[in-house]
């Protein structure tokens, strides 16, 4: 059974704690996260602090936090285990990414990218070469992009780059989009507060040699930065991630 341990113990850390513990999947070694009050999570203790020898003898760290916690840990963690990031704004920074990258390949450790609320991602990550255009256009309501506005309101329109500075919490799917595709420069994001819905909406177009493809995927949102699709997602991740027995899509 492989050790793992979590960064975030918010409502999708709180699902795949659930999901692997209640199915016995692996052992959950803690749970890292300063802002939870409760000392364990499904058994499982939370610390408030962390440090490299706690990810000693650890097979996977599964961050689901913020961009700021995977900076500040996803290099020292990849020189003893492999990681699993749903915070991808935090690969943004160009040097973080390559530094990653780079230890992962020195210690023999992988970065499991998650798709997170696309529908896809595989596909564009396959076709990546071929691609010339890719853009993507995310409507939530006001509350979910943490404002208050009374009408349909284009927050931003550029580059993916910029979208992921500006709003880090909630375009993880533009930010997963540039890193399968064509690069946080040449995707182009499009962000939109509508307070007269009640999902989070991806609306996703590909274009390339051969190859022309519109993704839209919606989901309602229960309050937060994520919709109700991405806890699915997310423990169907992190199962493909742990191996096990029977069919498996990859």
């Amino acid at each position: 059974m492989k050790k793992i341990a979590f960064l975030g113990g918010g409502k999708i850390g709180r699902t795949m704690i659930v999901h692997v513990t209640e199915g016995k999947k692996a052992e959950v070694a803690f749970v890292y996260d300063p802002f939870v009050k409760d000392t364990d999570i499904c058994g499982v203790k939370v610390v408030s602090d962390i440090t490299e020898d706690m990810f000693e003898g650890l097979d996977l760290v599964i961050e689901c936090a913020t961009a700021e916690v995977v900076a500040a840990n996803i290099v020292t963690a990849l020189k003893h285990c492999d990681f699993m990031p749903f915070s991808m704004t935090a690969f943004r920074d160009d040097e973080l990414r390559e530094k990653a990258r780079e230890t992962s390949l020195t210690h023999g450790t992988r970065v499991y990218l998650p798709h997170g609320a696309i529908l896809g991602l595989d596909g564009i990550f396959d076709g990546r070469s071929e691609l010339t255009e890719v853009s993507v256009v995310t409507t939530k309501n006001p509350k979910a992009l943490g404002r208050t506005d009374t009408e349909y309101t284009v927050l931003y329109e550029g580059s993916t780059r910029e979208a992921t500075k500006l709003y880090p919490r909630n375009v993880n799917v533009h930010a997963a989009l540039a890193l399968a595709g064509i690069g946080f420069d040449k995707t182009h994001s499009k962000i939109v507060a509508d307070p007269s819905v009640n999902t989070n909406t991806h609306e996703i177009h590909i274009v390339g040699k051969g190859i022309d493809f519109t993704i839209r995927v919606s989901s309602f949102s229960e309050g937060g930065v994520s919709g109700k699709y991405v806890p699915l997602s997310a423990c169907g991740s992190l199962d493909r991630v742990l191996g096990g027995a029977g069919f498996q899509f990859v």
